[in-house]
């Protein structure tokens, strides 16, 4: 169990220190759209490489995922080069790419409010 939980929470472990290390994240995101059903988080990060450093990378189930680059400048290189380039996976599966800055949120903008939630008592 405890292995699973420093996989979760991002950590690798054998750092040294009580708690695993969280992965950074950042303002800085793309939407990465047209990727082939075996491209996992880590080609994502593989082919934005180029562009600069990639602090965090996620896949979703429907060929889209996401990167968070350390910097803006990097973050607009990978819009404005790597958009519509051929993507590789781990098993050799390709596919073109899209890739558009992403406004959803994430990184270090996402706040929760702190506030109690109200009861509905009649």
């Amino acid at each position: 169990k405890q292995w699973y939980q420093r996989r979760v929470r991002g950590g690798r472990g054998g750092r040294g220190g009580r708690y695993p290390a969280q992965p950074r994240r950042s303002d800085y995101r793309v939407k990465v759209s047209g990727l082939p059903p075996s491209g996992s988080w880590q080609d994502i990060k593989d082919h934005l490489r180029e562009a600069g450093d990639v602090y965090y990378s996620e896949v979703y189930g429907n060929g889209t995922g996401i990167a968070e680059f350390a910097r803006e400048k990097d973050m607009e290189y990978a819009i404005k080069n790597l958009d519509n380039t051929k993507f590789r996976s781990h098993e050799g599966e390709t596919s073109y790419v899209t890739i558009v800055e992403d406004h959803s949120g994430g990184g270090s903008k996402r706040s929760r409010s702190r506030s109690p939630r109200r009861s509905r008592s009649r």
